[in-house]
């Protein structure tokens, strides 16, 4: 598809998805060029929590179906990027501990067990008796064996490396400013390339919304933190509405709040100390462990809470990868094969509620 220098993708974003759609597009031995308004996993990529957790496994639908098989596929392709970059994304196969705290929860959790074995193949979801180090006065805890971590910053930079090996090239302190058929205009000029991927996060809705005339998606902003304790081989912790993630470098990461409305987005206050009082009555060794960072970022949430992935109507050759919101470190390699496989006119297994057309109508 390449003419001279002329790229065959350009992708608009360096986060995770943009990331993982020029990985995907290399191993498509497509000429790939990054263009990035800051520097690579600068926005809500360069954060420390890195749950990676699926859906509850009933009520099955296609969404769920989409990001189990993400799930499933996790292990062999962080592998294989971390192999391919020589560093390491901070990605394993851990599980999650969901303490049970009622009579009610335990009969939900139990009602669960046989969809699991249905939806989850080879994975499990099972009621285990109470740990004493976490949730004191927990009935007991789901355990599920599908759920992953990995350390979202260490990964796109892993990520990053592995695509630069397999020639994607990078152009940062880029902004694109419009889109037009099979070209963007940036604020060094115009470049253009048989397929473009709209994939720049919070930003990138602007750019939508003027072509799609209505608000295609907005930033929902997260707090985090990272303590100085080791939780060892424990798995990941999800109660209360907040996760416990331990990290291969001997961190725990806390995360996150879902605020609609904020003042200033990268800036934390009160609601992370809140957090953290929540954290630490679920996990009370953490009291005592010194906060080494606090983290504050905008994560791109579509119209209609799923990604959005697809052709934009009325444009030619421009696709979108967006709205990743909570999952995208969960879906994002899935998400890059799907989207190589859509410029490149193939068929694409992609649930309908990620569609444009869903999320506008």
């Amino acid at each position: 598809m390449a003419i001279g220098n002329k790229p065959d993708v350009i992708i608009v974003g360096a986060g995770i998805f943009g990331l993982a759609c020029a990985y995907a597009c290399a191993k498509r031995r497509l000429k790939t060029l990054v263009l990035d308004a800051g520097e690579i996993g600068q926005g809500a990529s360069s954060g420390i929590v890195g749950a990676m957790a699926p859906h509850t496994p009933d009520q099955w639908n296609p969404k769920k179906q989409f990001q189990y098989d993400a799930l499933a596929k996790a292990d062999d392709f962080w592998a294989e990027v971390d192999t391919q970059s020589g560093c390491k994304s901070g990605y394993a196969r851990i599980g999650r501990l969901i303490p049970i705290l009622s009579e009610k929860e335990h009969h939900l959790a139990t009602a669960r067990i046989d969809a699991a074995q249905r939806n989850w193949n080879g994975f499990d979801w099972k009621i285990v008796e109470n740990d004493t180090r976490f949730a004191p006065g927990a009935f007991g805890f789901i355990h599920e064996t599908l759920s992953a971590r990995i350390f979202p910053r260490h990964a796109v930079q892993s990520l990053m490396k592995a695509c630069a090996s397999m020639g994607v090239t990078f152009q940062t302190q880029t902004r694109v400013t419009a889109l037009d058929d099979h070209k963007v205009t940036t604020s060094s000029g115009e470049l253009s390339a048989a397929a473009i991927i709209l994939s720049g996060g919070v930003e990138g809705f602007h750019l939508l919304d003027y072509h799609l005339g209505a608000g295609s998606g907005s930033g929902v902003k997260g707090q985090a933190a990272l303590l100085d304790f080791d939780l060892g081989d424990a798995p990941q912790i999800y109660a209360d509405n907040l996760y416990i993630i331990p990290h291969e470098n001997g961190t725990t990461a806390i995360g996150s709040t879902s605020e609609n409305r904020w003042g200033q987005p990268f800036e934390t206050d009160h609601q992370l100390d809140e957090l953290l009082q929540r954290a630490y009555a679920i996990c009370p060794q953490l009291k005592d462990a010194d906060v080494i960072e606090r983290w504050a970022g905008l994560r791109p949430k579509a119209r209609r809470r799923d990604p959005m992935l697809g052709a934009m109507p009325d444009l030619s050759g421009i696709f979108v990868a967006t709205g990743a919101f909570k999952i995208g470190f969960g879906i994002a390699h899935l998400v890059g094969e799907r989207m190589s496989q859509l410029i490149l006119g193939e068929s694409a297994d992609i649930p309908a509620s990620f569609s444009i057309e869903h999320h506008m109508a």
